[in-house]
């Protein structure tokens, strides 16, 4: 495997040893969650470089070599796309680079601002094999093992109206806040497409703990939602047993994709969550998640934050008169004084 110039984030359980000891082969059986080994048609392209497993992401330049995952891409502010059936790594002459992550599939779409480059193809050489058999992402991570059971940590949800709004920025800052507070913090990504960069930004930031779905198995959330639930409750029981005060936890994208819905349906998930910090583009953003928080019975844990970007004071006015206060997530004492609230009632 000389010739493989980088192993993706999203397969970052795969260590140089196993990958010494695979083959690459065609296979029948390949579907969502086979590691596949892929080569850049050419430079160009919408996505240029690939995240390796320590964060970095690694130009691409056409004929180079690389290990990624097949999985689907459903975004609604990036690329979209699928694994398409059958697929066998081999018969397919082209693919699609999905992410960064290196999610591998069928692009159906792409946004019009990268329109232009199209998306970047791959050429299929196939399938990761071992043992005479395919090699999932699931067999690299399986779920981590408590070492004890453990009782459900209180959970700080931090969920947006879409992908790029600040989110990872409100996770992070609440963090430092909660260790300014002397407490230890778990930090989690439940949904999404996998970017290895998120939950290594919470670890700068402070927390003592973090994981996420691809390291538990999960290519990304664009996936039934039964592997969804399956994969957080492995997350957030796995960050419980470490002995953390309190754990911050992100839903990727806005919550209505990536299988998000489903997770702030689920009950065990809602009895755990003290708070969820709600970070959207505009205000036309807080008040339409309002219903759908209201719908799974979560409107009275809501604290929408100040929109990035936006007139503070106007957001400010604009929230007071529905009856909400917004969280200013970019200044350390309005964080502070939310954390500080929660500390001293147990709800934000």
């Amino acid at each position: 495997m000389r010739d493989v110039k980088v192993v993706a984030s999203n397969v970052r359980a795969l260590t140089p040893a196993m990958l010494g000891a695979c083959t690459i082969a065609p296979h029948p059986d390949a579907a969502e969650g086979a590691v596949v080994v892929v080569e850049a048609v050419s430079r160009e392209g919408s996505i240029r470089s690939v995240e390796n497993q320590a964060g970095r992401e690694v130009a691409l330049y056409q004929g180079d070599r690389f290990v990624g995952v097949l999985a689907n891409r459903r975004s609604s502010t990036s690329e979209y796309g699928h694994v398409p059936a059958p697929c066998a790594p081999g018969a397919l002459p082209e693919l699609d680079l999905l992410s960064h992550g290196g999610v591998i599939g069928q692009g159906l779409s792409i946004p019009p601002c990268r329109a232009a480059c199209g998306f970047t193809k791959v050429k299929v050489l196939g399938a990761l094999m071992h043992g005479g058999r395919a090699v999932f992402l699931r067999d690299l991570c399986s779920a981590p093992v408590a070492p004890r059971p453990a009782p459900a940590v209180p959970t700080i949800l931090v969920c947006g109206s879409a992908a790029e709004v600040g989110k990872t920025t409100a996770c992070t800052a609440l963090i430092r806040a909660l260790k300014r507070h002397g407490l230890s913090v778990g930090g989690a990504k439940l949904t999404g497409t996998g970017r290895l960069r998120d939950i290594l930004g919470m670890r700068d930031a402070g927390a003592d703990h973090v994981l996420d779905f691809p390291s538990v198995g999960l290519a990304t959330t664009y996936t039934a939602p039964a592997a969804v639930l399956d994969a957080a409750r492995a997350i957030l029981s796995h960050l419980d047993s470490r002995g953390c005060d309190i754990v911050v936890a992100e839903l990727g994208g806005d919550i209505i994709e990536a299988c998000a819905d489903h997770l702030l349906l689920d009950s065990a998930l809602a009895k755990r969550t003290h708070a969820i910090v709600h970070v959207a583009g505009d205000v036309i953003g807080i008040i339409g998640a309002a219903e759908l928080y209201r719908r799974a019975g979560l409107a009275d844990r809501v604290h929408p934050t100040i929109p990035k970007d936006r007139n503070p004071l106007g957001t400010t006015e604009r929230l007071r008169a529905l009856g909400w206060t917004a969280l200013d997530a970019m200044d350390a004492a309005a964080c502070d004084a939310f954390v500080g609230r929660w500390i001293a009632g147990g709800d934000a």
